[in-house]
């Protein structure tokens, strides 16, 4: 069973005392993670994400040490799909595979699987830096590189999967001036993210923040 040293490891990791959302004394949350383990095979998730940060196929993302709080909220948007405040849709997120196996958690179940890969170790890549494109300091200023990312709900994007970003980043521009342009994936920023002067160059930011280390500025990764 983990130690209480390792559950204050986490709780600096994901950015939040670990134990207060729960009401939990240490022994239990101990045994909280420890189960949280458990939900990662019950449900799946390590068959494509596997739960010691490696890449397990191009287009998968890398989720281990990445931040609880990104985590959390895209298990809860994947949970409903569309995410609407105020009559309007801020985000899409549509996965055959995700949306179905979301719904079948516990909202405390999902907290868990969030906390348990934030807790993870990323495994860095040992490709060489890639050259900085045009533009890609917009992207920064959020997501990390030569920048810090003080967000917890927004991913650090150092050392990710480069297949994954491409075609992210592609959806994200296609949907910049309309929900239209892209069904799966929507984002209401990225009508101000991007301009139709980042064509040529989405590809590249994807291999720049690939080739990143991912333990970003300010250990924003962990």
């Amino acid at each position: 069973m983990p130690g209480l040293d390792f559950l204050k490891r986490i709780a600096s990791r994901i950015g939040i005392i670990l134990l207060l959302p729960f009401g939990l004394n240490a022994a239990s949350a101990a045994n909280f993670i420890e189960e949280a383990q458990k939900l990662v095979t019950a449900y799946g998730c390590n068959q494509c994400h596997s739960t010691d940060g490696s890449i397990v196929a191009a287009g998968i993302p890398r989720i281990a040490g990445q931040k609880y709080g990104y985590l959390y909220r895209q298990l809860r948007h994947f949970r409903v799909g569309t995410v609407s405040y105020r009559g309007e849709i801020v985000a899409i997120r549509q996965h055959r595979i995700m949306n179905d196996v979301t719904k079948r958690p516990s909202v405390r179940q999902l907290k868990q699987i969030a906390g348990f890969y934030a807790s993870r170790t990323c495994v860095e890549n040992s490709m060489a830096p890639a050259a900085k494109p045009a533009g890609v300091e917009r992207c920064e200023t959020c997501h990390g590189g030569e920048r810090t990312n003080p967000w917890q709900d927004t991913p650090y994007l150092g050392g990710q999967d480069e297949t994954y970003l491409q075609r992210t980043i592609q959806k994200l521009w296609r949907s910049r001036n309309s929900i239209a342009g892209e069904q799966e994936r929507y984002h209401r920023l990225a009508e101000i993210m991007f301009t139709d002067a980042d064509a040529p160059h989405l590809d590249a930011y994807a291999t720049y923040f690939a080739h990143l280390p991912c333990k970003g500025p300010g250990a924003a990764r962990r």
